[in-house]
């Protein structure tokens, strides 16, 4: 590895995108390319799925976004992120002292909280893999093109080579990016135990009107109860692949956001590192994810990397409309996601799909949050009753219902006599006045109207011997929130739920002769 000293020399190459029409096909090599390490798509799909360069995608936006990438830190010199890419902290010179009181002695672009230095420089890749996906240089003929030609990457620098940081150096970090004008932070780091102290810097942000995207994890488990997708107010995504299905180490939860693109994602290579090699998995070669003759780019899958390109376009949508709140900018994403299976809001995809043209698209004014976020069991007098929680809220909220019906295929089945001899079912004639027939269980029914909306908070307790009733005799069903909006629009979500198995007796022992 090669440690860098605090000169910070940076490169004096010239990113060029801002003066090009979104319409122009950018001329990096690996743009236009496919097929680079013997993959049948495209080398930057991820990117070519968001059309922010496609034809119908307006001019790109000119003012400036700041981007603070707290992670492992930066390669500066890369050829393909170009110094004016980089934030500089105006209000401090190289001369040992601390000039702008903040408690950072010559943070000329940012800071390493590891080793308590001014020089950020990244020993593991990560973070510059996270930092190129937002902004590479673009339309300069080298290497890559990057989401958003306008952002600049503040380097925050908080876990060390093998990717591990400390809480407090997190906290410290989203202070810094905070107050230094940094108005949307990609925090893509895993923890399973978040600190009081990282929450109230969160609370910070959000009170601050700065956005955190936050990465769900990669274990193919829930994010509701640990790590920094349980922050508050952080936009948590998820991973798509290729066919734009969740990836299956994706985590899901009832506070997952959305989906982006996560897996094969290329981007740039901090010098001489392969951190996908760090995790000592077991089936992967040595550099085999490096890309390119002079070995300057990587590619790798996370959901680290479908945060960056929701980082990405949420900058350009920002550097469109710099008046733009962070929760405006949160709903402009959620609400221009793409819906995919299962369909509506769910916790395995979120509200979709990212699409940067659909969010382009988004009126915040008509904004519809639908969420189921979870189900509780509770007994109360021998009584057994299920509490929901979630959101039903609209920006002119009109109504919501709660819908159920029995899972496919769930409804129990009478038993065969024991003779295996049918028995003939008598039909009963109707008459007028007789009741119509009982609703088919499998569909949808409703359950609860609400007048009110709900921000967050409990959707309702509803007895079991009801859901089951209503779902034909099944423990397994299916809940849907709809939610309209004064317009007329509605939006959904749903969630599967089923009772657990009864604990079966416990044999009776017994006694055998000695």
């Amino acid at each position: 590895m090669i440690r860098l000293t605090a000169s910070l020399t940076l490169p004096l190459c010239l990113c060029v995108a801002a003066l090009t029409h979104a319409a122009s096909p950018p001329n990096d090599p690996h743009y236009q390319a496919q097929g680079s390490w013997g993959q049948a798509f495209d080398d930057q799909w991820a990117l070519k799925s968001q059309r922010v360069y496609a034809d119908i995608a307006p001019a790109d936006p000119q003012a400036e976004v700041i981007v603070a990438v707290i992670d492992t830190g930066l390669d500066y010199t890369h050829e393909d992120l170009a110094s004016e890419k980089i934030w500089r902290n105006a209000a401090e010179t190289k001369n040992g002292r601390d000039d702008d009181g903040n408690g950072y002695v010559d943070d000329l672009i940012g800071w390493n909280f590891v080793d308590h230095s001014n020089n950020p420089w990244d020993l593991s890749g990560h973070g510059t893999h996270i930092a190129g996906v937002v902004a590479a240089c673009t339309n300069n003929g080298i290497g890559i093109a990057g989401a958003s030609p306008t952002a600049t990457i503040m380097p925050l620098k908080v876990a060390n080579f093998v990717g591990q940081a400390q809480s407090a150096n997190v906290a410290a970090a989203i202070h810094y990016a905070v107050d230094h004008g940094a108005r949307i932070i990609n925090l893509s780091l895993g923890s399973e135990l978040v600190t009081d102290l990282e929450r109230r810097a969160a609370e910070y942000a959000r009170e601050r009107d700065v956005l955190i995207v936050v990465s769900a994890g990669n274990r193919g488990l829930s994010a509701e109860q640990q790590g920094y997708p349980t922050l508050p107010g952080v936009l948590v995504v998820g991973a798509s692949d290729v066919a734009g299905a969740r990836a299956g180490f994706s985590n899901f939860g009832g506070n997952l956001a959305l989906l982006a693109p996560g897996v094969d994602v290329l981007s740039l290579r901090a010098r001489d590192t392969d951190f996908i090699a760090l995790s000592d998995p077991l089936d992967y070669p040595g550099e085999a994810a490096v890309v390119g003759e002079d070995a300057r780019y990587y590619r790798a899958s996370g959901t680290s990397f479908s945060a960056a390109i929701t980082t990405g376009i949420a900058s350009r949508l920002l550097a469109a409309q710099p008046r733009m709140s962070s929760s405006e900018l949160k709903q402009r994403l959620i609400q221009g996601a793409i819906d995919v299976e299962p369909p509506g809001v769910d916790q395995l995809s979120g509200y979709g799909q990212l699409d940067y043209i659909a969010s382009l698209g988004v009126d915040p004014g008509q904004a519809i949050d639908a969420r189921l976020a979870s189900a509780a069991l509770e007994l109360d007098d021998a009584s057994l009753y299920v509490t929901l929680t979630g959101t039903a809220a609209a920006a002119s909220f009109t109504g919501a219902e709660l819908q159920v019906r029995a899972a496919a295929g769930s409804i129990p089945v009478p038993a065969e006599p024991e003779d295996g001899k049918k028995r003939k079912k008598k039909k009963k004639k109707r008459s007028k006045k007789d009741e119509p027939p009982p609703p088919d269980p499998y569909a949808w029914q409703t359950i609860a109207t609400m007048s009110e909306p709900v921000q967050g908070g409990s959707l309702g307790r509803y007895g079991v011997t009801e859901l089951t009733s209503t779902a034909g005799g099944s423990t397994q069903w299916e809940l849907r929130l709809v939610v309209t909006n004064q317009n007329g629009a509605t939006r959904e979500a749903q969630m599967s739920l089923a009772l657990p198995a009864p604990e079966l007796p416990a044999e009776p022992e017994v006694a055998q002769d000695e």
